[in-house]
């Protein structure tokens, strides 16, 4: 029988064979409608409502019913831990673009580093001219997936679907069982295979539609995933320090 599968497998342009590292490159289409109101009810304590940051926001929202825009993310895996790297999408609002340390590349985006196994994250804040960048850690909550018995193919891998419904998440999964990987790009790991294709809607604060479509596959990693290296703080200390940093004086990048 054994070698019937191998025999099997020889002919199959499917790929079989596990794999633990290599690097994805998603296409990631972002659909966010927000609404204001209940991002200024959701606040973290403490924010100052007479701040730059708030006045820049109030006009960015207003003028911004909706936002559509597609990036490239790299997702570097081995095993149960990622690094990605996002791009900065090419937004037209001005908010996008404020900077108190100067010019920026606003082509570069976040990096951040996920290890689903000990369920943390670590994001290393969009370079905007600091001498040391900023990083957060985060947790990562484990999505209770169904998996669903259909089968289909993505970039010569057999994929299977999942699914997940909560309140605020719900999300289409087609995973290779292949390539053997827990992580994924943002919070959608925990599945047996590697995602290939995600699409998700998310109803927080705002209405927000991703679609992840995997466009190509290396196999192997030229170094080893480590997390990024920074000045470590919380969400809401970073926001507090973004917030003094515009108040003594913004600059815009055109």
């Amino acid at each position: 029988m054994r070698y019937l599968i191998l025999y099997f497998a020889f002919l199959n342009p499917i790929t079989l064979l596990a794999q633990s590292e290599g690097t994805v490159e998603y296409s990631v289409t972002t659909e966010m409608k927000v609404d204001f109101e209940t991002v200024m009810a959701n606040l973290p304590e403490g924010i100052p409502l007479d701040s730059v940051l708030i006045a820049r926001m109030v006009q960015t929202f207003q003028n911004m019913p909706s936002q559509h825009f597609t990036v490239t993310l790299l997702l570097h895996y081995s095993g149960a831990q990622a690094l990605t790297e996002r791009g900065r999408p090419n937004l037209s609002n001005p908010f996008a673009n404020i900077s108190p340390f100067g010019s920026f590349d606003n082509s570069t985006g976040m990096t951040k580093f996920l290890d689903f196994e000990e369920q943390t994250s670590i994001t290393r804040i969009t370079n905007m001219g600091e001498s040391v960048p900023y990083v957060i850690s985060g947790e990562l909550q484990e999505l209770d997936w169904v998996l669903v018995d259909v089968d289909s193919t993505i970039l010569g891998h057999a994929v299977k679907k999942a699914e997940f419904i909560s309140d605020s998440l719900e999300v289409v999964a087609w995973y290779a069982p292949g390539i053997a990987s827990t992580a994924g790009p943002d919070q959608f790991g925990y599945l047996p295979g590697l995602p290939l294709s995600i699409d998700a809607m998310i109803s927080r604060d705002s209405s927000v539609k991703m679609s992840f479509v995997a466009k190509s596959l290396t196999e192997g990693l030229g170094e080893p995933i480590t997390p990024p290296i920074g000045i470590s703080v919380t969400e809401e200390e970073y926001m507090k320090i973004m917030m003094e940093k515009l108040d003594e004086g913004v600059q815009f990048v055109p």
